[in-house]
């Protein structure tokens, strides 16, 4: 099946048509809730990290230090590979164990497993060590009345594996978090719209008194 992510150049242009002007301002949105929640750039592991957008704002801010992202489209690690960046070959689906990090973030991406979400969303919290932050499209052009934009919207999130029509409203993702009980700490929108950032914070352990 013909996929976009296996161009990343088309994939680059393809994420400003589909998001416009919040195509840029999404991403550093996401450093701005990294580097305020954290003192000191700690480890980062980002899952579906695709052409590496979101750490190019990461490494600009010093944000990056230690960072690993996992991905499974051959294209994209080719591009890593090329670029020096650590990122694995990894499914989502297969369901293994993840690394843990300080942060975990996924991107645009948790539409692809909402038939496993109920049982995704808990380990990728279970994976953060201090914050989680799931940023995820709730108006894009798969919601057009216009049936051409229904098709981009196939043609522009479509993968090796599948078509995926299903999008999330801020309230139904915001049912997920409630349905794993996982908190709702911070939530974000871009500019836009096109997009909200969900940030749950973990409470620091605390120290064994004497």
């Amino acid at each position: 099946m013909l996929t976009i992510y296996r161009f990343p150049t088309l994939y680059r242009l393809a994420m400003r048509v589909g998001y416009g002007a919040d195509a840029e301002a999404r991403y550093p949105l996401v450093a701005d809730l990294v580097a305020d929640r954290t003192d000191q750039p700690g480890h980062i592991l980002e899952l579906c990290c695709g052409d590496l957008a979101l750490y190019r704002h990461l490494l600009r801010r010093g944000l990056a230090r230690s960072y690993l992202g996992l991905e499974q489209s051959s294209a994209m690690l080719r591009l890593a590979r090329r670029r020096g960046v650590d990122v694995r070959a990894f499914d989502v689906r297969a369901a293994g164990e993840l690394p843990t990090a300080d942060t975990v973030i996924m991107q645009a991406s948790l539409y692809q497993f909402h038939d496993i979400a109920d049982t995704l969303l808990p380990r990728l919290w279970a994976a953060a060590r201090r914050l989680l932050v799931i940023a995820e499209p709730v108006r894009n052009l798969s919601q057009s009345r216009y049936g051409a934009a229904h098709w981009a919207a196939r043609i522009l999130t479509r993968t090796d594996d599948r078509v995926h029509i299903f999008r999330y409203t801020e309230a139904t993702l915001l049912e997920l978090y409630q349905r794993c009980k996982i908190p709702v700490s911070r939530l974000d929108r871009t500019p836009g719209g096109r997009e909200i950032v969900v940030c749950s914070f973990k409470a620091p352990s605390l120290s064994a008194g004497p």
